[in-house]
């Protein structure tokens, strides 16, 4: 009954319209990028691979099949107004995420340390759920306000930027490319999630570090803000993104409402 009665007085859809794509950059030979996007259940992903041998491309690819095949039609249409069970589902699907990339680098040596980063966002009625790991990134643009909605999971995000030296001793911060959680590593905490109000008119942006670490946030915003229509913004930001030298696999998935 509670389940019927949810159905009945769930607030009417945001209308959205959503693309992606990936491209290898200008220094890798390949791309180990992932990302799908499924308007008709609201649900977007991108991951980046890590590992030789294509282990990194496996990784992605598998991770965003599990979230892709875990919110199916069915299971979208059950959790649609019900957050605690969103929030639920989203940990559920990273975790099984997880044991099966770990399962995939057991299979043969050259594939051990197989691993990916992972952000997914789920547009609900009017609430949106993004959870992640690692530095891919969401941003938002919201009433003309722009930030970042996920927190790396970097060595250099969790050292404080105030965090004292000794005197005479210069502060020697690791790079931020060391990655402290991933899909594909037994991680003591859940995955990162948050939520918020979903408004029309407001402007959602998925990607790997490819494209947020050659591309300024400030320049990301006027392309978000700036854009027609949410191709357009990521074909121009791969296209600054290449033409700022490309060092890595380049991926995003823009979503406007």
């Amino acid at each position: 009954m509670l389940r019927f009665l949810r159905k009945l007085f769930r607030s009417p859809q945001i209308a959205l319209a959503s693309a992606g794509s990936s491209d290898t950059g200008m220094a890798r030979a390949g791309n180990e990028d992932a990302f799908a996007i499924h308007p008709d259940r609201r649900i977007f992903i991108v991951a980046d691979g890590m590992g030789g041998h294509n282990a990194g491309e496996m990784a992605s690819l598998a991770a965003v099949k599990i979230i892709s095949d875990f919110f199916s039609p069915a299971v979208i249409n059950s959790l649609r107004g019900n957050g605690p069970e969103i929030r639920h589902s989203l940990v559920k699907s990273f975790n099984l995420a997880n044991e099966t990339v770990i399962a995939l680098g057991a299979e043969k040596p050259e594939w051990y340390g197989m691993g990916c980063t992972l952000v997914v966002a789920y547009l609900d009625n009017t609430t949106f759920h993004v959870c992640h790991v690692g530095d891919a990134r969401c941003y938002i643009l919201s009433a003309g306000t722009f930030r970042q909605l996920t927190t790396d999971h970097t060595s250099l995000s969790e050292i404080p930027s105030s965090s004292p030296t000794a005197a005479g001793q210069s502060e020697i911060r690791p790079s931020r490319h060391v990655v402290t959680r991933v899909i594909g590593y037994p991680f003591p905490e859940a995955p990162d999630y948050t939520t918020g109000s979903l408004q029309a008119g407001d402007r959602f942006l998925l990607c790997t570090d490819g494209l947020w670490s050659m591309v300024p946030d400030s320049t990301i915003l006027q392309v978000i803000n700036d854009s027609p229509s949410p191709a357009i913004a990521v074909d121009r930001l791969i296209v600054l993104a290449n033409s700022n030298g490309g060092l890595d696999n380049i991926t995003g998935v823009a979503i406007f409402t």
